[in-house]
């Protein structure tokens, strides 16, 4: 992504640090050539100048043009005000030529030789601007990790030697190294000629001084820039923030809050269990030994969330431990010894409440079940219905209902036999009314309906066709009348002197004219079936009978 940042020192009352000037372009991505490796690492190279007082122009993934911008604001730093130092840090793909050399600009295609100094920056006049430096100029050259290719009279990379003007350092190398050796050279005293010697990655040519420090000895970054990078260490609290901190000021105003932080971390709690290296499997066993104990970690699963944390916290609150949520190997042992006994306590507990729980379900079976009868078995399985006697229970149950369904079919089979000895539509259709699902519930309507005579119209009683006679017989069966509720309506017909017939709960045909004249006499359609209306009246009578 394209970033342009000018980045403009505060001027602090130092002559000498305000006329410092520096320009950053690391152009790692480009539009349609492959990413150059590596060059974002000098970005960081805006925040160390800045720190030691420079006026820097940075800018990544920068074209041709932007790239020209920065280098031309700049130059007219330099000429308005004047500059003592000057660095220029470049990294990206290079091209060269026998003329010279150019950072290729983010939007570059494949240029040739004609079009290079339209789609890069060259770096001849990068030079010639560093040169205007009263007291050095270094030119810092980051080469990419990765190749391309470019048009006709243009090869890939920097040229083997650049013509650096007087006064005027170039040191080249991997962007990652020069920017390390940048920060080397940044230090107050160093030469640019160690800070080469000590880092074979790095070439240098032109102007390298061995006996002057690129930054005099004593000289010291304005102080807002030393609180400013102290306050972006602190803000990071990291060892790696605090330790670029002292690596920018080994002897800044606050190196030693600096070193005292690193020794914190360092020896910090979390620091410390990461030196432990615990395994996946060693961090369940931790959470296991936590859950045995009471402690909600929120899954065993190897991994220390939120939940874990919050475990190892109180879990040291309460053995009276500094509440750092983290642990020391003293403490895993500890907790592991406290988990291990846990275990066997509630393995124990387990134990007595299986016991307690089998001589509960003993004692409830010898209580109910044992004895053998339905009610009790019932009673067993209702609490047990897993107990250890319910397979037993469960059988004896099974015979129960099988002797059951014998009994219903035998008597099935009694009612059949007395409706089809009777042979007559009344004795069949009360044992419908009795066994209504029965085994021969079929063969009962099958006799039924072979006895109906083929015309029945002349029996019918007046004013009655073979429909309303139909749903007359339907309605009666809906009533579900029962061979006892057979009996007293034909005892009841026979108290209101209607003959019946026998009185033996089988509505035969004489029954069915005296319900038919029970109706005329209450009023009712006289349908020769019993319906609602007919066995309220019949039910009225009763209990006016009684009262009476």
């Amino acid at each position: 992504m394209r970033r342009i940042l000018p980045i403009i020192l505060l001027c602090l009352g130092v002559q000498a640090q305000a006329a410092n000037v520096a320009l950053v372009v690391a152009n790692q991505e480009y539009d349609t050539r492959t990413p150059a490796r590596g060059a974002e690492a000098v970005s960081a190279a805006s925040a160390a100048l800045e720190d030691m007082g420079f006026h820097v122009f940075a800018g990544e993934g920068l074209n041709a043009e932007e790239m020209r911008a920065q280098l031309a604001g700049m130059h007219e730093r330099i000429m308005r005000e004047g500059a003592e130092r000057v660095v220029v840090v470049l990294a990206g793909h290079f091209a060269q030529s026998r003329s010279g050399g150019w950072l290729v600009g983010r939007d570059a295609d494949a240029p040739g030789l004609a079009l290079a100094d339209g789609q890069g920056l060259r770096l001849d006049i990068v030079l010639e601007i560093a040169a205007l430096a009263t007291d050095g100029a270094v030119v810092w050259l980051g080469e990419s990790t990765s190749t391309t290719g470019f048009g006709s009279g243009l090869d890939a990379g920097l040229p083997p030697r650049l013509m650096a003007p007087q006064g005027v350092g170039v040191v080249r190398g991997r962007a990652d190294q020069v920017l390390a050796g940048l920060r080397q050279s940044l230090r107050p005293g160093t030469t640019l000629a160690s800070v080469v010697d000590r880092n074979r990655n790095l070439t240098g040519e032109g102007a390298i001084p061995s006996l002057v420090p690129f930054l005099p000895e004593g000289y010291a970054p304005s102080a807002r820039a030393d609180l400013r990078a102290f306050a972006a260490a602190q803000e990071a609290d990291t060892e790696d923030a605090y330790q670029a901190y002292l690596d920018s000021f080994p002897n800044g105003q606050n190196a030693q809050g600096a070193r005292a932080a690193l020794e914190r971390i360092r020896n910090s709690p979390e620091r410390i269990e990461q030196a432990l290296m615990l395994t996946r499997d060693e961090r369940r066993a931790i959470q296991n030994d936590l859950t045995v104990l009471g402690y909600d970690t929120r899954g065993v699963d190897g991994i220390f969330g939120p939940g874990t944390r919050g475990a190892i916290t109180t879990w040291q609150r309460q053995n009276d431990l500094s509440e750092t949520g983290y642990l020391t190997q003293d403490q895993i042992f500890n907790l592991a010894r406290q988990g291990a006994d846990r275990a066997q306590e509630l393995e124990a507990e387990e134990r007595a409440r299986r016991d307690a729980e089998e001589r509960s379900d003993r004692d409830f079976w010898a209580a109910t079940g044992a004895a053998g009868d339905e009610a009790g078995l019932r009673r067993y399985l209702e609490r047990y219905p897993e107990g250890i006697f319910a397979g037993l229970a469960q059988d004896r149950l099974a015979q129960f209902e099988a002797e059951a369904r014998d009994a219903a079919r035998a008597r099935d089979l009694a009612a059949w036999r007395r409706a089809r000895n009777a042979n007559t539509i009344a004795g069949y259709e009360a044992y419908l009314q009795d066994w209504p699902e029965g085994e021969f519930a079929e063969n009962a309507r099958s006799r039924a309906r072979a006895l109906q005579p083929e015309s029945e119209d002349s029996t019918l009683p007046p004013g009655l066709d073979q429909s309303a006679l139909a749903r007359a017989r339907a309605a009666e069966q809906q009533l579900g009348l029962a061979g006892p509720t057979r009996l007293l309506i034909e005892q009841r017909l026979a108290r209101l002197g209607l003959d019946t017939g026998p009185i033996d709960g089988v509505f035969d045909d004489q029954t069915r004219i005296a319900i038919g004249q029970a109706q005329e006499r209450f009023d009712l359609r006289p349908t020769g079936y019993v319906n609602q209306d007919l066995l309220t009246m019949l039910v009225s009578n009763l209990f006016r009978e009684f009262f009476d």
